[in-house]
């Protein structure tokens, strides 16, 4: 189960079919309790302090346990003053299943999944937004609403649609986080984009009263729309810079640090044999993505931006793709593209 979707196909989708295949297709946006139905996320997380389960016969190697011999239990719990979060799955025939979603310190404070879709519900939805997708990854351990703004965008002749993602974890691992993102429509490249200071990202961690900060990150929302024009200014810029071969090594090697050492043969001092080069294929990638990639021209800076995004989105191999390109090693070098081409194009 590489995509790493809880159930299989806990998600639904409006408009072109995941690279996936599953989760159910919606020709019509839902409303937020469709939604919620739909992804499979009408589910409660709950927490509750862990337990050691310690054998009385541990105990009893110690001289002055002794005096639990008259105990008949064949085991003692013993707090650990730390908890875990968990969901109780009903499968089809009916039985229960008690499913470990994280452990958690006691200051961790669970946002339900319903609750989670609320700035939608109370804001975006009001201001021609639909939803686009949702779902979970894994066990449900982390869920996404991606809402797709009323309006698209054009840089030159690609076509730039908006959206606001917000993503949440059950286990501990990260905040609830909303923030804008965009897909260049002609191949439905995800690009991320960091806009220092003024990024309009806003998270909140799980500590008490969590659930009424959604308050404030609602009343956020409304500078979205404006950061998502920086960007664009800042991919208008890109198109207007032209790049030759030299720069365009530069940059993928900035972004890619480890193409620096394409070419080289290495021997391993333990085998004796050649080292694998997997810098060289994928700077192959690249390259051909600069020139041939789709909506591409291989002239300017925006070419060789699309030209990482495409190989994260499309050509990259991953254990879990939607988990890395929407949250892991994806995103995060998606983001350090666009910082490194807009730092190019300011030079």
């Amino acid at each position: 189960m590489a995509h790493k979707l809880m159930n299989d196909n806990a998600m639904f989708y409006v408009g072109q079919t995941p690279w996936h295949g599953l989760g159910e297709k919606l020709e019509i946006a839902p409303n937020t309790e469709e939604a919620l139905k739909l992804a499979k996320l009408d589910w409660q997380v709950y927490k509750d302090e862990t337990h050691v389960n310690v054998p009385m016969k541990r105990i009893a190697e110690f001289p002055k346990a002794k005096y639990l011999s008259f105990m008949n239990a064949t085991q003692t719990s013993v707090g650990t003053k730390h908890c875990c979060t968990y969901r109780i799955d009903q499968s089809k025939k009916g039985s229960e299943k008690v499913i470990v979603l994280g452990h958690v310190s006691k200051r961790y404070e669970v946002l339900q999944n319903h609750d989670a879709f609320q700035p939608f519900d109370e804001v975006l939805l009001d201001h021609g937004y639909t939803y686009e997708t949702a779902g979970a990854v894994c066990n449900g351990e982390k869920i996404w609403i991606l809402a797709k703004a009323p309006d698209s965008l054009k840089v030159g002749n690609d076509q730039i649609d908006q959206y606001v993602l917000l993503f949440n974890s059950h286990n501990g691992s990260s905040g609830v986080t909303m923030k804008p993102t965009i897909v260049r429509v002609v191949c439905n490249n995800t690009l991320e984009f960091s806009l220092g200071d003024s990024c309009p990202k806003i998270s909140l961690r799980h500590t008490v009263g969590v659930k009424d900060r959604l308050d404030q990150m609602t009343n956020a929302l409304k500078s979205v729309e404006g950061d998502i024009g920086k960007a664009i200014e800042v991919m208008h810029r890109l198109m207007e810079v032209e790049i030759h071969s030299e720069t365009l090594d530069k940059y993928l090697e900035t972004t890619f640090p480890s193409l620096v050492y394409r070419d080289n043969q290495k021997i391993s001092p333990l085998t004796g044999r050649k080292i694998p080069d997997f810098a060289t294929p994928q700077y192959k990638l690249l390259i051909n993505n600069f020139y041939n990639g789709k909506g591409n021209h291989g002239t300017t800076l925006w070419d060789a931006y699309n030209a990482v995004t495409e190989y994260v989105d499309h050509q990259k191999t991953y254990s879990n793709p939607i988990k890395s390109i929407g949250f892991g090693w994806g995103k995060t070098t998606k983001e350090r593209a666009f910082k490194v081409a807009r730092d190019f194009a300011n030079a």
